[in-house]
């Protein structure tokens, strides 16, 4: 198995060698990792957000041995928007075509069914109807950004995107039209916390076995649906410390089972008490218990990202804004330290 860090300063290649983890390889060296992707035909795909040429895709045929750069999307010469970065690099199989997606800052999705020669916008989300409402998404970003898309097993036309500072919104015609899809959520940070636009949704996930189960974490707290995103249910920690981060994995196999990694809240981005450590939940939320061995249990700034942690059957790994990775074999029983000495980490990717 193969552990593929994107960072700040390149991607940092870990691998299984006789029962051990160790660094393999580093492919783009000082370069800023925005999105990784493996697909379904285990190609790899990478982008770079590069401060001074800009968004950059590359491919890799043979697991990261080495990449070929392929043209980025590019908004029409009419568009108002021109690109900044990419967020999100995903796929999707529909009998023998292979669909890449690309979602940016601005926010936009792009689709290529010709593994990735070109890619096309589609327009009907860039140019919705709200889209004068959306907001810049935080730090770093003056402009709402497209970080997370859902595609559905059984319905090769549907799609659910999430954008900070807008919300979910959900196409079933392959993106020619969008709704939003935000009944249930709560913006603490808009005077009517009830908006239909507005909304964080930091990353969803939908389960595998049960596709009308998706989990959100949020800007203001966790959220599940089970109805395909028709309506949304709070189900932050009771005990008030499960509620704000980014991350998020889920349980492959069991619907009810899911992990985060929160911060104290939204304005003091840094582990709970600055004690690192993940939240389990087996009830579907109505309950989360703290997994801490390993992890650091005093000083600690570390803050984890959308895209910087990932599960594998029993392994689970998450890296740090500050460097850290950390992994588990025991399903977050016990954390085991790989680095502390990492430039800023945005993706994590288990591979087998």
């Amino acid at each position: 198995m193969k552990l593929v860090t994107g960072t700040d300063k390149g991607l940092i290649i870990y691998e299984q060698v006789q029962g051990e983890w160790k660094l393999t390889d580093i492919q783009f060296i000082g370069m800023p990792i925005g999105a990784f992707h493996e697909d379904t035909s285990g190609v790899w795909w990478l982008a770079i957000n590069h401060k001074h040429w800009g968004p950059k895709v590359y491919r890799s045929n043979n697991q990261g041995e080495n990449f070929t750069e392929i043209e980025a999307p590019k908004f029409p010469k009419e568009s108002p928007f021109s690109l900044k970065s990419i967020w999100k690099i995903e796929s999707q199989t529909v009998g023998p075509i292979k669909r890449i997606y690309i979602g940016t800052e601005p926010a936009a999705l792009f689709i290529s069914d010709n593994e990735g020669a070109s890619f096309t916008e589609l327009s009907g989300l860039s140019q919705h109807e709200s889209r004068s409402s959306w907001q810049g998404g935080g730090k770093g970003s003056n402009s709402p950004f497209l970080h997370t898309l859902v595609t559905h097993p059984d319905d090769s036309n549907e799609l659910i995107v999430g954008i900070s500072c807008a919300g979910v919104f959900r196409s079933t015609n392959l993106g020619n039209d969008w709704l939003p899809s935000n009944n249930g959520l709560k913006s603490f940070f808009l005077p009517n916390t009830e908006t239909e636009i507005g909304h964080d949704p930091h990353i969803m996930l939908r389960h595998p076995k049960k596709p009308n189960v998706i989990w959100q974490q949020n800007h203001c707290g966790i959220y599940r649906s089970d109805d395909n995103g028709n309506t949304w249910k709070d189900i932050s920690d009771p005990s008030g410390e499960a509620v704000y981060g980014f991350a998020l994995v889920i349980d492959e196999n069991d619907v009810n089972t899911a992990w985060v990694i929160p911060a104290q809240s939204d304005s003091l981005r840094y582990p709970i008490k600055n004690k690192l450590a993940v939240y389990k939940t087996t009830n579907a939320g109505k309950s989360w218990t703290a997994q801490r061995h390993g992890l650091p249990q005093e000083g600690a700034f570390d803050l984890v990202l959308r895209s910087g942690f990932d599960k594998k059957g029993s392994i689970m790994a998450f890296g740090t804004n500050n460097g850290n990775l950390y992994l588990s074999e025991n399903l977050g029983d016990h954390w085991q330290t790989l680095s502390q000495s990492l430039s800023a980490v945005r993706t994590v990717n288990l591979i087998d």
